[in-house]
């Protein structure tokens, strides 16, 4: 649209009473010209008029005595006046006296009845003068009016001003009307704006309420996998510790396998522990707790576990290095990546089979000297697509209760935060190789702890009030400690044991503390109020409590605990109280 034809429409779009507010401005302008002219026509009458009276008061003596000298000197008195044109002083016959013409100069025969008309440029006015009652002469007295040009500048300012102020109303009518037809499109857009935020508002409700049920799913199935993998995984130590248990009953069996297979459940009981850890510690992040081991002597230690695990079917042989190489790792973290690449490698190999883990000195990586751990099965083999998803947490290729995608995974991250790494390579139908690579170091190896359960040092007799909710460990930890002589009582929950507490005095309270109601650290606090001088030592298997804001300086026993933990950590807290 051209920009004359924008106006126009902007024009006719302007509000009706914006147009009659300009049209009244001008039709003002032009009247207020009006009456200025009139003002200014009677002004100069009245003008013109009292000066031709003063004239004649002027010159009444002159006229009496017909001295035409005096009249003509007051006639020039009002020559200074530039506006004058003609003056003329005439006696009682019309004879003049004296005068003054801009243009033809003094009058000395003309008779007032002589005088020429007026011009229209002028205005002019004829005085009598009287003397006793009687007229002896007349003044005639003639002002120029102003000229046309200038009145038409003065008047044309003034309907510019008028006209100008008209322009303004009208542009400000036609910016009025803009902006409204604006705000009314912009109110429009906001609308349509506003529409378009709520459906997207419910799309993202809709959306967030989808992948809400897609990770609720995705969660259930992970736990699903995660319950069953751990049942699995709990179900091949409970073979060992129950069939070990069952070999212990039988009375006929000699005193060295009898101490094995006890050696054997001890083992058993401690992977056990290590499995549950390390749950804790994926889900707690825990630090590592690295110290140098000898892989060699490891997997010696490790063989009878490893055959159990593996089963009769599936023949295991080792292969060690020449000669050793130390590690800098987690012993526990280590065993459990063993335990799990073994795991797999025997659910791969579902028909029995062979297992072959080796020891050997690697390639130096990056100016380190490496070891290399490697586990070879002849199990049914991975594609490609699987090996690159084999560390993602919950990943399994296993049925459901058969593994908890948690194995490779933990590998991985053990590697990583060891400084090491896991290499796989797998061909469907050839078996898998998994590689564990872990820089070597000169550091001296520290002796594993023995198999063989801790000595029990001898303590003096104690009262001590036992708090657990579980019936089964409850009835355990008093028969443990009743077993060292001490005088057990047992409370089933905080509040109970607050009761008992407030009733008789005790030498030290064992508490568990996570419980119905109240848990073992609020008991804790209360009973360092109501009794400042009696220990407290707290066990459990998990506390989010502890985990982040810690026990309060109060020692912590982890379950499953051993008699010789439980025993060391009560006296330990005696002595520091007795002291």
């Amino acid at each position: 649209m051209t920009p004359l034809r924008t106006s126009l429409k902007e024009w006719r779009s302007a509000p009706a009473t914006i147009f009659v507010i300009a049209v009244l401005i001008v039709v003002a302008g032009f009247a207020i010209i009006f009456q200025n002219e009139i003002t200014y026509r009677a002004s100069r009458d009245r003008q013109a008029t009292v000066e031709a009276e003063v004239l004649a008061a002027s010159v009444t003596a002159a006229l009496d005595f017909a001295d035409p000298v005096a009249a003509q000197e007051t006639v020039n008195a009002f020559r200074a006046n530039r506006q004058v044109r003609f003056i003329g002083v005439f006696d009682r016959g019309g004879r003049p006296l004296a005068s003054y013409s801009r243009s033809r100069g003094p009058l000395r025969t003309a008779a007032l009845s002589e005088l020429p008309d007026a011009p229209p440029t002028s205005l002019r006015v004829a005085i009598p003068v009287n003397s006793r009652g009687q007229r002896i002469g007349t003044v005639v007295y003639e002002l120029d009016r102003e000229a046309v040009s200038r009145r038409l500048t003065r008047y044309g300012v003034l309907a510019a001003l008028a006209i100008l102020a008209a322009l303004v109303i009208l542009t400000l009518g036609m910016t009025h009307g803009v902006l409204r037809r604006a705000n009314k499109e912009l109110g429009d857009r906001a609308e349509a704006l506003s529409q378009a935020n709520l459906l997207l508002e419910e799309q993202i409700e809709q959306r967030a309420k989808a992948e809400d049920q897609l990770r609720q799913s995705q969660k259930m199935q992970a736990l699903g996998q995660l319950t069953g993998g751990i049942a699995h995984d709990f179900n091949n130590l409970l073979t060992v510790i129950q069939g070990s248990a069952d070999m212990l009953c039988r009375d006929e069996l000699p005193e060295p396998k009898r101490k094995r297979f006890a050696q054997a459940i001890v083992q058993a009981s401690s992977n056990a522990a290590v499995l549950t850890s390390q749950l804790l510690a994926f889900a707690r992040r825990q630090p590592l707790k690295p110290e140098p081991i000898n892989l060699n002597h490891l997997i010696v230690e490790m063989s009878e576990l490893i055959d159990r695990t593996m089963g009769e079917r599936i023949d295991v042989k080792a292969k060690l290095a020449s000669r050793p190489c130390q590690v800098i790792v987690d012993r526990s973290q280590l065993q459990s990546a063993i335990l799990n690449i073994a795991s797999n490698a025997r659910d791969a190999m579902d028909g029995g089979g062979r297992l072959r883990i080796t020891v050997r000195e690697a390639s130096a990586s990056a100016g380190e000297p490496t070891i290399d751990l490697e586990f070879s099965d002849t199990g049914s083999g991975m594609d490609p697509e699987t090996i690159e998803r084999i560390f993602e947490p919950f990943f399994t290729t296993k049925k459901t209760g058969q593994g908890t995608g948690l194995g490779l995974s933990q590998v991985y991250g053990f590697a990583s935060q060891s400084g090491g790494e896991v290499l796989v390579s797998s061909k469907p139908g050839s078996g898998t190789v998994v590689t564990l690579r872990l820089p070597c170091t000169g550091a001296a190896e520290e002796p594993a702890a023995a198999v063989e359960p801790p000595a029990i040092a001898e303590q003096a007799p104690a009262a001590i009030l036992v708090v657990e909710d579980n019936e089964e460990v409850g009835a355990f930890a008093e028969t443990l400690l009743s077993e060292l002589g001490h005088e057990v009582t047992r409370a089933s929950s905080g509040e109970q044991a607050l009761e008992l507490t407030r009733a008789r005095d005790f030498d030290i309270v064992f508490s568990d503390v996570v419980m119905p109601g109240m848990g073992g650290l609020k008991l804790a606090e209360i009973l360092a109020d109501e009794r400042p001088g009696l220990p407290v030592v707290l066990a459990t298997g998990y506390s989010q409590e502890i985990a982040q804001s810690g026990s309060g300086g109060r020692p912590v026993i982890l379950k499953p605990y051993r008699l010789a933990t439980v025993s060391e950590a009560l006296a330990s807290a005696l002595r520091e109280h007795r002291h």
